[in-house]
Parts: C-alpha cells; structure tokens; sequence
C-alpha cells in the first residue's frame, strides 16, 4: 500500500513563525484601538467645550439685546427711579412671580442730577440670568429744561450709552 502524506499542503505552509505573524496582528491592532479611543476622547472633549462656549455666546447675545432694548426704552422716556422686569430665554416679557431658570432679569435704575441747563438722568441697566450678571450697560440722557420738563423728551436732548460685559471679561473674552 502507498503510503499516506500525514502533512498536507495548508499544514505544510504553517511553520513556526506563524504565531508571530499572529501576534503581530493583534498588536498592531491594539495599538490603532488606543489610538483611535485617545482621538475619541480629545475630540469628545473640543465639542464639549464648543457647546459650553455656544450656549455662553447665545447667553450674551440675548442679555445684549435686553438690554439696548431697556436703553433704548430709558432714552425715549428718562424717569428717575428702579424697575426690573422678567424675560425668558427668547426674549418674551415673563410675570413678576414667574423667577423659572434661565430666565433673565433686566433690572434698571435710574437716578437724576439737576444741572444749571436742565437735568441729566443716568441709567445702570444690569442684565442677570441666574442670579449671575451677564451683561452691564451704562447710559446717560440729558434734558434742558427749554426742551422739555422732567420726564419728557424734547428734540435737542442728547445721549450716551457704555457697556460692559461682566460675564465675558470674567472668563478672558473680549468685552461688547
């Protein structure tokens, strides 16, 4: 009788330095798999911190437009005095009770100084959102007192406006 290769081709072909090759294999990809989770994770972090920084951004940009709109309000009609008012997140006027989160509290308060020509009223409207100031902006409105009386507005009364922001300078942004 012939006698019968114990060794096929397919076993022939393995030798000894197949381990290696499979070892190799499962190294290289361990290595890709650390890599891969190492750029995961850096990249997880970056839109983590461009969310937080969109959601401040979105943050400042209503408490800005809250408060040109009070400045704007105090230079049409300067009246010494306090107010405050409540706006939720897009800017709609709130009730006096409704204090939800998130909602922001445009506060103004607004003081006179007589002056030999008229009286020049000035207003420190603060924007809080939280219980934390977002945005601070200064305002000043002069009326003579040939123009107008205490409380209106005539056409040759003048203005100025600064602002700041307390948030953005608190956290190394640039001031509005």
């Amino acid at each position: 009788m012939a006698r019968k290769r114990t060794e096929t081709l397919l076993a022939a072909r393995r030798g000894t330095d197949t381990t290696w090759h499979g070892t190799a294999f499962v190294v290289e990809a361990l290595v890709l798999l650390a890599f891969l989770a190492f750029a995961l994770a850096v990249f997880m972090q970056l839109f983590g911190v461009s969310h937080a920084r969109g959601a401040e951004e979105r943050q400042l940009t209503q408490a800005v437009l809250l408060a040109s709109n009070a400045a704007e309000e105090f230079a049409a009609t300067p009246q010494a005095g306090s107010t405050s008012a409540a706006f939720d997140v897009e800017g709609n006027a709130l009730d006096a009770a409704a204090d939800g989160e998130g909602a922001y509290v445009v506060s103004s308060e607004v003081t006179p100084e007589r002056t030999e020509g008229g009286m020049m009223y000035r207003a420190n409207i603060v924007v809080t959102c939280d219980g934390e100031t977002v945005y601070q902006l200064e305002s000043a409105r002069y009326v003579s007192n040939g123009s107008a009386t205490a409380g209106e507005v005539g056409s040759g009364a003048g203005g100025a406006a600064a602002a700041s922001s307390a948030g953005a300078a608190a956290k190394g942004g640039d001031a509005a």
